[in-house]
């Protein structure tokens, strides 16, 4: 198997001692060479100021006394960092050089990060980039009696950084569960590996958003029945989550067919306006349109008329005027009278109800709407959809939702999906 090129990031003081003497610049040689010979590197980049460079030549001298070479081009490398108390500037040059290498390199290589010597604002900065970019970082310790590492005691230190990484996870997962990016939200979590975290909760509650997103009902309550809420991380979607439950179930195991089918329109509703939210007009206006259609299919199905074969005597027993069962007579096919949306609409104002009614009064507003739908490009035109669009539709048929149910309101409430407050990110 071929070895793995190993770069090491070393960022250079002026010294330990304090004063910075020779004999500090010397001790800090020593340590610096300690780790390399360890970490036996393909190369070493120094970090170093324009003073604290004085401490390569110590290290050279070292490798010679091993009758070894360290020489410059070959084996190291001298970055200049010059703002040694300034954050950003230090964090800028160490991110440029892995940028560099990650561009350049062509083999499989390996960046290790020193971050001992120098300032505490360049320590910080480096902990920082590998942290940010993902490379291993190290740290010397060792016998501290006297204050410092004793030379001949340093330990390498390769620092985990996995409960980092993972509440880095986390608040990515919250941002794109909030964003309706279930699936892409289950992803990271698959690489979640602190156990404080229930990531098979959460998992299961993003699978059944995603399929409650596509109207698979059952299996969005399967997934959510098998949720316990009571986890921490669930505190502030937690009487959201108890809400969705119910309404899936309602969807799933309710005999009335009614109280069914309002929840699913409160449902289609939601999923539209999730969509909006997304910029996604056509498709948001593809889902009201449907939900135009359902509130008068639920409306007609209390009346116990199917708009896919209208009975005819039960028309005549509603007392239904014969013209208009003769305009319905003449668009019998195969046996059945079949009709669409608007005639839905037509029968109920026939029929006395509320909702016909509303319908015929705002019939040229409406079918303003319904015409603009039609040339989406998601229907039978070319044309996109506006935010404006959306909203005057969304604003018909809520006020349709309305007027079909009592509890409208409870149902739009229950099917909302939760979201996370993200002024409390992990």
């Amino acid at each position: 198997m071929k070895r793995k090129d190993v770069i090491l990031f070393m960022i250079v003081g002026t010294g330990i001692q304090s004063g910075a003497d020779e004999d500090g610049v010397k001790l800090l040689a020593h340590k610096l060479y300690s780790t390399i010979n360890k970490i036996y590197p393909t190369k070493v980049i120094f970090f170093a100021s324009q003073k604290s460079k004085q401490t390569i030549p110590h290290i050279e001298e070292l490798f010679e006394m091993d009758n070894d070479e360290f020489i410059s081009g070959e084996d190291y490398e001298i970055i200049p960092i010059e703002a040694i108390d300034d954050f950003n500037a230090c964090f800028e040059v160490f991110e440029s050089k892995i940028i560099e290498l990650d561009n350049v390199m062509v083999n499989d290589f390996q960046i290790i990060m020193d971050y001992t010597s120098g300032t505490k604002t360049m320590s910080a900065a480096m902990a920082c980039c590998g942290m940010f970019y993902r490379k291993d970082l190290i740290s010397i310790s060792g016998d501290r009696a006297t204050g410092e590492v004793s030379s001949g005691t340093e330990i390498i230190n390769y620092q985990n950084l996995y409960k980092i990484y993972d509440r880095f996870a986390i608040k990515r997962v919250r941002h794109y569960f909030n964003s309706n990016r279930f699936m892409e939200s289950v992803d990271i979590l698959e690489n979640v590996v602190d156990m404080r975290f229930h990531t098979e909760t959460f998992k299961d509650i993003c699978k059944s958003y995603y399929r409650w997103d596509n109207m698979d009902f059952e299996n969005a309550y399967k997934y959510l029945s098998k949720v316990d809420i009571s986890h921490f991380e669930f505190i502030e979607i937690r009487e959201k989550l108890k809400k969705n439950k119910k309404a899936l179930g309602t969807i799933v195991n309710s005999r009335s067919e009614n109280l069914k089918n309002c929840y699913i329109l409160a449902s289609l509703i939601n999923n539209s306006i999730r969509k909006s939210e997304e910029y996604k007009y056509d498709d948001a206006i593809a889902r009201l349109y449907r939900s135009f259609e359902l509130v008068g299919q639920i409306r007609l199905a209390s009346y116990g008329i199917d708009s896919s074969d209208i009975d005819v005597s039960l028309l005549r027993d509603k007392n239904v005027s014969e013209e208009f069962i003769e305009v319905l007579e003449k668009t019998r096919e195969d046996g059945k009278i079949k009709i669409g949306l608007i005639m839905d609409y037509i029968l109920l104002n026939e029929l006395g109800d509320k909702i016909g009614k509303y319908y015929v009064q705002n019939e040229s507003r409406i079918k303003g709407l319904t015409v603009k739908r039609n040339n989406s490009i998601l229907a039978h035109g070319l044309q996109s959809q506006s935010k404006e669009d959306f909203d005057q539709f969304l604003e018909v048929v809520m006020e349709l939702a309305l007027k079909l149910d009592k509890g409208m309101k409870k149902f739009l409430d229950e099917t909302k999906f939760a979201k996370f407050d993200l002024r409390f990110d992990f």
